[in-house]
């Protein structure tokens, strides 16, 4: 009955890993809460055309789909396009890692793993995937004992760089699982869901889903995005698709607003998970997005 439980337990939080892999990782940045009195200057990185940042997000969105069907050679050839069209583009290391190991190339997995750690880019996740990638190398070659003391050592520097991430937990319980001791198993996934289940907030969903819709069907020719208000004020959601629409239009001084209001209006926890999103590590300032010593968002 324990076997049957435990089983149950790692078959769920397999799939809301799988979700994290895929890109929605619960990131928690380490910007502090200070409220700002004035709206701040956000940085826009403009040294790519539009066109081809859409493009680029778009080949990613499709190597995402690629790689949940098993169709991996595809989401590699997906990605190689995003890195042609936006080479200077964010995540994309850690999505070759995570390919490269579904195609059990090793190799080239752990190189861009530890690319993305090096530039700090999903810094946790790719800390993480590092350890993933030493033990499905380790299950290959029937070395997982051997190979412990390495992984745990990679999970550990990924819980320290984001304590709320449940991937190294996950992580952690499957190679106990591969070493034969199912018993270890059971703390890091019951700690693994703990973490889902406060990082994973509806708002946070919400936002997330939210600005992957504005960036797909963004077009040039688009109206202002109309936001929905509640007794005449904007709901937290409406603050970041509004700062989002902005960012998609050039209208620097209209997004700086928005978030300079949601800052102030929500968890600094959860103001700084939405900032390290995808579409924010894309067009916001890299320095303004990952630099733990910068209070506010400034020039």
């Amino acid at each position: 009955m324990d076997g049957m439980w435990l089983e149950a337990l790692r078959l769920f939080l397999y799939g809301l890993v799988v979700l994290s892999l895929a890109g929605i990782a619960f990131v928690a940045g380490a910007f502090t809460a200070k409220k700002l009195e004035n709206p701040p200057i956000v940085k826009i990185v403009a040294e790519v055309p539009s066109a081809d940042r859409q493009a680029a997000a778009d080949a990613v969105e499709a190597a995402l789909a690629a790689r949940f069907t098993g169709s991996n050679r595809e989401a590699l050839g997906h990605l190689e396009d995003a890195r042609r069209l936006y080479p200077a583009k964010r995540g994309l290391a850690y999505q070759f890692g995570l390919t490269y190991l579904d195609l059990g190339d090793y190799e080239q997995a752990e190189a861009s793993a530890k690319r993305s750690v090096e530039r700090d880019e999903e810094t946790s996740n790719a800390q993480a995937l590092r350890g993933l990638i030493l033990l499905q190398k380790a299950r290959a070659e029937g070395r997982v004992a051997a190979k412990e003391p390495e992984i745990m050592a990679r999970l550990r520097e990924s819980r320290e760089t984001d304590p709320l991430n449940p991937m190294p937990l996950y992580i952690m319980g499957e190679a106990y699982r591969a070493a034969g001791r199912p018993e270890l198993a059971v703390d890091p996934y019951r700690r693994a869901l703990e973490r889902v289940s406060k990082t994973d907030s509806y708002l946070v969903t919400t936002v997330k889903a939210g600005l992957a819709g504005l960036r797909l069907n963004h077009k040039q020719s688009d109206p202002p995005l109309k936001l929905q208000e509640i007794n005449g004020v904007l709901p937290p959601e409406q603050l970041f698709f509004g700062a989002a629409d902005a960012l998609l239009r050039g209208d620097k001084a209209a997004a700086s607003g928005y978030l300079a209001e949601a800052r102030t209006r929500m968890p600094a926890k959860t103001f700084e998970a939405l900032l390290q999103d995808s579409f924010f590590q894309d067009y916001l300032d890299a320095s303004i997005v990952n630099d733990p010593q910068t209070p506010d968002l400034q020039p």
